[in-house]
Order: C-alpha cells, then sequence, then structure tokens
C-alpha cells in the first residue's frame, strides 16, 4: 500500500492523479464522475492505495459511499485545508488540483469529513426544502412591496396572515396592478401551502424520534432546532467532549497569536451555520420567551448584564450545542432547577 490517489471532481469528468510514497507522479487521467468508472479506473492501475481522497462538496457523499462500499480507502478533505493548498498553486486546473491532493494524501496533512448517515441527508434535505420554499415566498412579498410603492401603494406593516388580503384591497381601483400582482399572490399562497405541508411533516417525524423528543425538554428548543442539530451532529460518538460542538459549529471565538501579538476575536463562523442560526433563535427564545426560570437562563442574564444581549445569546447558543450533545450522549433528559428562588437570587 505505497500508492495515493487524488481526484478532483467536477459534475461530468474527474481527474485522477496516483503518486508514491516519495511524491512522485506514476499515473493520471480523466474519468466520468460516476463511482462505478471511479472505481473501474482505479482497479485498473494495479495499485494497493492507502489513502484515495476526494474534496467536500456536492456529490462527495455520494461518489465517497461508492468507493467506500468497493472496499478503497476513501477520504473526505476538508474544503478549506485543500482551498489553502490548491492556491499555493500558480496554474490552477482540474489536473494540478489533482495533484495537489494526492500530494496532501501522502503527507497526510489534511482534515477529514464526516459524511452523514444517508436519513440524516435526507433530513436535511427536507429542512432545506422548507427553507427555500420560505425565502421565495419572502423574495415574493418584497417584490410586490416594491412594485406597489412605485404608484404610491403602501403595504405597511402586516403579518403574513393579512398580507394578501391588504394588497388586493390596494390594487382594486387599478386593473393593471391586479394583472401585475395577482399570479405574484397567487404563486405566493402556494409556497405557503406548501410550506405547511413540509413543516407538519417534519413534526411528525420529530415526534416519532425519541431524540428530537429528548432535544425538545430544553427550553427554547423546538421541533425545527432539535432536527438541525441532530442531522448536523449525525453521530454523538464523534465528538470526544462535549465542549467541543461549539468549536465545531462555529460558536468559539477566533484567537490570532503571533509575537507579541495576542488577543481573540469574533466567533468564527466555521461548520454548519443552519444548525447554528437554529441555536441562536434557540437561545433567543429562551432568554426573551421562556418565563420559566433555570440556571441557564440565569447564566445568559448575567452575561448580558456585564457584555451585551447579543453576547450572550450567541454564548447561550453555544452553552445549548453542549448541552444537546451531552444530553444525547447520556440519554438524559434536561433537569430544571429544583429552586428557582435560588437560581433568581444568583442573578
Amino acid at each position: 500500500m505505497n500508492h495515493f490517489a487524488g481526484l478532483d471532481v467536477s459534475l461530468k469528468r474527474t481527474a485522477i492523479c496516483i503518486v508514491d510514497r516519495d511524491g512522485n507522479i506514476v499515473r493520471e487521467g480523466v474519468t466520468d464522475t460516476e463511482p462505478e468508472a471511479l472505481i473501474s479506473w482505479l482497479r485498473s492501475t494495479g495499485f494497493a492505495f492507502q489513502r484515495i481522497g476526494l474534496e467536500a462538496g456536492q456529490c462527495s457523499s455520494w461518489l465517497h459511499n461508492g468507493l467506500s462500499e468497493s472496499g478503497l480507502p476513501v477520504i473526505c478533505v476538508e474544503t478549506r485545508h485543500a482551498k489553502s493548498v490548491m492556491q499555493a498553486q500558480n496554474v490552477k486546473t482540474d489536473r494540478n488540483d489533482a495533484r495537489a491532493l494526492a500530494q496532501m494524501m501522502r503527507t497526510g496533512w489534511f482534515k477529514a469529513v464526516h459524511i452523514k448517515t444517508e436519513d440524516s441527508q435526507k433530513l436535511r434535505a427536507l429542512m432545506g426544502s422548507r427553507r427555500c420554499l420560505l425565502d421565495k415566498q419572502r423574495d415574493l412579498n418584497n417584490h410586490i412591496r416594491a412594485a406597489l410603492r412605485t404608484f404610491g401603494f403602501k403595504v405597511g406593516l402586516i403579518g403574513q396572515s393579512r398580507f394578501e388580503v391588504r394588497v388586493r384591497e390596494l390594487i382594486v381601483p387599478d386593473g393593471a396592478l391586479q394583472a401585475l400582482v395577482v399570479p405574484l399572490l397567487e404563486a405566493r399562497r402556494m409556497l405557503g401551502e406548501q410550506a405547511r405541508v413540509l413543516t407538519r411533516l417534519i413534526g411528525r417525524l420529530v415526534r416519532r424520534d425519541a431524540t428530537c423528543r429528548r432535544f425538545m425538554t430544553v427550553p427554547g428548543v423546538g421541533p425545527l432546532t432539535a432536527l438541525a442539530f441532530k442531522t448536523t451532529i449525525d453521530n454523538p460518538a464523534r465528538f470526544r467532549k462535549s465542549r467541543h460542538v461549539g468549536v465545531h459549529l462555529g460558536l468559539t471565538p477566533g484567537k490570532y497569536a503571533s509575537g507579541e501579538v495576542d488577543y481573540n476575536g469574533r466567533i468564527t463562523r466555521c461548520g454548519d451555520a443552519f444548525a447554528r442560526e437554529h441555536l441562536f433563535e434557540a437561545a433567543h427564545s429562551l432568554m426573551v420567551n421562556t418565563r420559566r426560570w433555570c440556571s441557564l437562563k440565569a447564566w445568559g442574564i448575567r452575561i448580558a448584564k456585564r457584555s451585551s444581549m447579543k453576547n450572550a445569546l450567541v454564548a447561550v447558543a453555544r452553552k445549548l450545542s453542549v448541552i444537546l450533545h451531552r444530553m444525547w450522549r447520556d440519554g438524559s433528559d434536561f433537569r430544571w432547577e429544583k429552586s428557582t428562588l435560588e437560581t433568581r437570587a444568583a442573578v
């Protein structure tokens, strides 16, 4: 097992480079971006591979699973590490990128990416589809507001349920505007209906999942946050310590230290933005909407008093990620304080 391969994947074709233990290129080629084609090409070389690397991307999990099932030692590489190595080259081509990945496999200077299970990927696709529908509905709302504002019609501050009624009231006297806006309102209504269908589906799936139900015993954590966290982490055993989850989700400060310069920066915002956003929303719900007192809320309020509410929400979001992971590992529910008076007195 003295050979290493790098695969630079594009939608149709994949560039392949194979190097030996000394870093010498022994074989290069291009084949279709299909698991069967890649397996056939790699097997035809007759080499025993120690590591085969490809960069994380849209097709990476599909290709990774196919190559792994065939017994090949494939590794998915973290994109930021791969980008740093590839940017060191003067000329960017698929061929050179495959060479860079092969050298990364040889040196071992990379961070492997966890490939989520198929069930987690399907659930994330479901949540992504719901978010897409809601985003498109919001875009239509903004477009309708802008179109009417041009002619002096102001929709004003109004909820989603009253938006269509308000718009129809404004466009009654103008037939041309009706022809323009009514199709948009129909499309907006359809998007909302389908988003509600997916929301109900997510609710049913969460109610049947014991882990998500346990997560929802935490104040502020609802079905969307529970499912987003579960599908992001996928396997709690891959984090040795619960506090590492906050680092993984980009909820801890960055650090720069060089010579006499040493300071902490803003949170890194690395990792999964979808889960990070939901944890932040859960923290806001806990701090603002939850009336029942608990030590977590008291801790967040103390931070808000000496710093700011925004910093407190980020800190509580990070703490929530730690608590949820520990609950997942232990199989325990969230424990409220026995004495709320003692907790309030500590603030």
